[in-house]
């Protein structure tokens, strides 16, 4: 078990950005619910980051710079961790 926290990584990215944003699991073909932070914004959701394992949602998302990217890979490598 890693000592990171996955939701509060989350509640970071949420708060800074001021989007929502949303991890699941690829399992085949289907996607398993992980763990979510902020707000509901009724909007289409924007796919930030995906690989074999991991896919990442954004709701709201009007800018990235290189923090987010820092922030999503560590929202990846904490998932891989747990």
């Amino acid at each position: 078990m890693s000592d990171c926290n996955l939701k509060s990584i989350l509640e970071k990215i949420a708060r800074k950005y001021n989007c929502k944003i949303w991890i699941n699991k690829k399992i085949g073909r289907r996607i398993s619910f992980i763990e979510k932070s902020g707000n509901e914004y009724y909007l289409p959701p924007m796919v930030v980051y995906e690989d074999d394992k991991f896919i990442i949602f954004t709701e709201n998302l009007e800018r990235s710079d290189e923090e987010f990217k820092k922030l999503i890979q560590e929202v990846v490598d904490c998932a891989r961790n747990n």
